[in-house]
């Protein structure tokens, strides 16, 4: 009963936070009403396995469906590809570097810290862990409030913005979505008996990118409103995960996560600079297509300054896509971090 109460308690916020012309406004709105409220009634929760993959097929969708595999690896160049990937690797390494030597964190607290973006993909591999680790929440909790607040900011000085960035849903749409949700819960189950982490988010991601290849002609989108369920029930996950936190504990992981954030950008920074200079890319729009952002945020940033946003979003989407694997693909190293 105290599980669903607190659901409903931080959908509210994130539905009263829903007109604030904030990127992920709905996100922060829901985690500071699940913290209120459990700090108050002095309880702790779980979320139930099956709203984890529902947010991990809901999120999975949004991003597959969002280009098809030939464009995504059609806007790639060999050198920007490298330059994309190499930039991941740099961010992680200074951010982990400094969250193990300097914090004294973890190592598996470290790497799931350290790694750029994919917020969500993190949440659910703490989630599987027997004690999700606040300072992991507080590192990309601060990260993605940066960044987010900042390309309000920015997206805040131009017009009409919101239209340009909406996508409309069809009601004859629902058969393709909900096929695409059985298809990916059922490989997702059967992966997850292998003991993959977070099955159902890659799963739904790539069910759905070769899906929208195979039909390119079909307007496809996750309603909004799925999307603000899902970003509303991370937002609990993410108060479920700091509430018990001291104020202690919070400002020293809250000061962790600013200086990683400063430590990722900068490595960005350096990246595009050099990039610029190889390619002739312009180095602002490598910025905003390597920075480790959300999707909206920098798009629309993109969008606001005529930097090249189909550009800016292929790159993030293909930045989360290998993010989103990575689970998979490193599933030994992960587990055997864990245990240290």
């Amino acid at each position: 009963m105290a599980v669903w109460k607190t659901i409903l308690i931080g959908l509210a916020g994130a539905l009263l936070a829903s007109p604030i012309p904030l990127p992920l406004s709905e996100l922060f709105a829901a985690a500071f009403a699940t913290i209120v409220y459990l700090r108050c009634s002095h309880q702790n929760i779980k979320l139930p396995d099956f709203i984890l993959t529902l947010i991990q097929l809901i999120l999975g969708l949004s991003i597959g469906i969002t280009v098809p595999v030939a464009e995504l690896t059609g806007s790639f160049s060999l050198p920007l590809f490298f330059g994309l990937v190499l930039c991941m690797l740099s961010q992680t390494t200074v951010n982990f570097l400094w969250l193990y030597k300097r914090e004294k964190w973890t190592p598996f607290e470290s790497l799931l810290g350290a790694i750029p973006g994919a917020m969500a993909a993190i949440l659910v591999i703490s989630e599987g862990q027997e004690k999700p680790s606040p300072k992991i929440v507080f590192s990309h909790s601060i990260r993605l409030l940066l960044l987010v607040v900042l390309a309000g900011v920015i997206a805040s000085t131009g017009e009409d913005s919101a239209s340009t960035l909406s996508q409309s849903f069809s009601i004859a749409l629902i058969g393709h979505l909900a096929f695409l949700a059985v298809t990916s819960f059922l490989i997702g189950k059967l992966l997850g008996k292998f003991g993959i982490p977070a099955p159902y988010l890659l799963t739904s991601l790539i069910t759905a990118a070769i899906y929208h290849s195979a039909l390119p002609t079909l307007n496809l989108n996750v309603p909004e409103s799925l999307i603000m369920f899902a970003t509303a029930i991370l937002g609990v996950l993410i108060g479920g995960r700091l509430a018990p936190t001291t104020w202690r504990e919070a400002l020293s992981y809250s000061k962790a996560g600013f200086i990683v954030t400063l430590l990722g950008v900068s490595v960005t920074l350096c990246f595009a600079a050099a990039f610029h200079t190889f390619t002739g890319v312009d180095w602002q729009v490598l910025l905003l297509a390597w920075v480790p952002g959300s999707v909206e945020a920098m798009t629309a940033v993109a969008l606001l300054l005529g930097l090249e946003p189909a550009f800016v979003a292929i790159n993030h989407v293909m930045r989360l896509m290998m993010l989103y694997m990575m689970p998979a693909a490193l599933k030994s190293p992960l587990i055997r971090l864990s245990r240290m």
